[in-house]
């Protein structure tokens, strides 16, 4: 966590308590988690302290945001070592990470210089799926 620290502190943006209690939630956190999870968890701070932590960390570049259809965007904490997407139940909404990426197989296809990318997977998990 220390290394999301430093990258708040050097941007010069100052590490408050509301800060620092986001941090912990993503951090706490095994799946992405959406706006309101975050605010509930962090219950001792206002809805809108939660949202502009959002976005600073967003604009800081250590939050990836995950977009699931029409439904809610979830958060999670930006981790270069481990690149990877998600595969999403269409039944129950669990989430998983998939630690698979091809974006060399892209790239070396295409010859695009790709700057960004998200990939999720949408199916029925195996708890829902079964009996169907």
């Amino acid at each position: 966590m220390d290394h999301y620290k430093d990258i708040i502190k050097e941007s010069g943006a100052k590490l408050t308590k509301p800060r620092l209690m986001v941090l912990e939630a993503l951090y706490s956190q095994e799946r992405p988690i959406s706006l309101s999870d975050i605010a509930d968890i962090c219950f001792e701070i206002d809805f809108a302290s939660v949202y502009r932590t959002i976005k600073l960390f967003d604009e800081l570049g250590i939050l990836q945001t995950i977009n699931i259809g029409d439904k809610k965007p979830k958060y999670e904490l930006e981790t270069k070592k481990s690149h990877h997407h998600h595969i999403i139940c269409s039944e129950c909404g669990r989430i998983e990470k998939i630690d698979l990426c091809i974006l060399p197989e892209i790239q070396k296809l295409t010859k695009f210089k790709i700057v960004n990318h998200s990939m999720e997977f949408i199916g029925i998990c195996p708890d829902c799926n079964t009996g169907k």
